[in-house]
């Protein structure tokens, strides 16, 4: 199957919706360009941080930015139990035996399954199959494409 993708492109104004409805665009100068969803903002609908992403007011891209904070957080907590030779995820203290092919964590058997997924391979989109800790299985809706 052939699957075509959008190029990138940089924006020059906001890109955000208007009180308009579905058709309106705000049109206002541009602060940023979200680096979730490539939408242009303005300063009433994104924000610069200080680390220097850029981020849009809408909720996916919100949901995405907080995911991000989140899992670093688990894939410290995760590495400090594996170094103790335990399973990655809280309140397990089996032996791992699995690798995630997302996060690159160590797990043990009941808390990593296989999953298929769609990814891209140049122009074409594969299935493939994935070994998944829960963690990163959890976080696959948010992340595939829309």
């Amino acid at each position: 199957m052939r699957v075509a993708f959008a190029e990138y492109r940089r924006a020059v104004r906001c890109e955000r919706r208007s009180r308009l409805g579905p058709l309106g665009r705000c049109r206002r100068p541009l602060l940023g360009q979200c680096q979730y969803c490539a939408q242009g903002f303005c300063d009433a609908h994104g924000n610069r941080l200080d680390d220097g992403q850029e981020i849009c007011t809408g909720k996916r891209c919100e949901q995405k930015r907080l995911d991000v904070a989140a899992h670093l957080v688990f894939k410290a907590e995760a590495a400090e139990r594996n170094a103790a030779g335990a399973c990655g995820l809280p309140n397990c203290s089996a032996a791992p035996s699995v690798d995630c092919d997302r996060c690159g964590l160590k797990f043990c058997a009941p808390h990593a399954s296989q999953v298929m997924t769609s990814v891209v391979r140049g122009a074409e989109r594969e299935a493939e199959v994935l070994t998944l800790c829960r963690h990163c299985r959890e976080r696959l809706a948010l992340w595939q494409d829309d």
